[in-house]
């Protein structure tokens, strides 16, 4: 066999046997990017999730709300408690009559478990709360705010938990008094937060 085709062959050989190994990295290397891909990506959505701690602020037309904290606890009948401090600040350059709407409070934690202000012994203080009628009395300043407490609670059966994040919705009335016994809703206000975690965890 002449020397030319002997190499001829020799190369051929080696380019078959360098093909899978070729192929072999590429594939390797792609599943590798893959898998690089998705732990960035699970990162990426562990931070985003961890990214809003309790006290981020909500904004709106003339309002922004703050939460301030977020207490789990259980009561002695087993009910879990859930309180929630809540800064409201008027952000328009006249006084706002502000209520909260009745039973429009609502807070589902990341087990799928909602708490109520109207049941199990929950409570709303720091504000009016506006049912049929409504209080024109509680004015909040330009600049100034009004700190409100939510007590949201819900009967736990046996091996249930509390979650660690929340999320949270509540809607307030601005109100207008226009004499006479007259009161006029001007706006509402729906606040919304969400996967909030309890104080003093992230």
């Amino acid at each position: 066999m002449p020397p030319s085709t002997f190499h001829r062959l020799l190369l051929a050989l080696a380019l078959i046997i360098a093909m899978p190994a070729s192929a072999q990295n590429v594939a390797q290397l792609k599943q590798e990017n893959t898998r690089l891909r998705a732990q960035v990506e699970m990162l990426q959505g562990q931070n985003c999730g961890s990214s809003m701690p309790a006290g981020t602020d909500w904004s709106g037309d003339g309002l922004t709300a703050r939460i301030d904290t977020i207490r789990p606890g259980v009561n002695n009948h087993n009910d879990a408690r859930i309180t929630v401090t809540v800064t409201l600040r008027n952000t328009t350059t006249r006084p706002m009559a502000l209520n909260y709407q009745s039973r429009s409070f609502n807070l589902v934690d990341d087990a799928g478990y909602q708490y109520l202000t109207h049941m199990h012994g929950g409570t709303v203080t720091g504000i009016p709360t506006a049912n049929s009628s409504a209080d024109t009395t509680a004015i909040i300043s330009p600049g100034g705010s009004r700190t409100v407490t939510f007590v949201a609670a819900r009967s736990m059966n046996r091996g249930q938990t509390i979650g660690n994040r929340f999320d949270m919705n509540a809607t307030f009335i601005q109100v207008e008094d226009l004499g006479q016994g007259k009161v006029r809703k001007v706006r509402d206000f729906q606040i919304a937060f969400t996967n909030m975690p309890a104080s003093g965890s992230r």
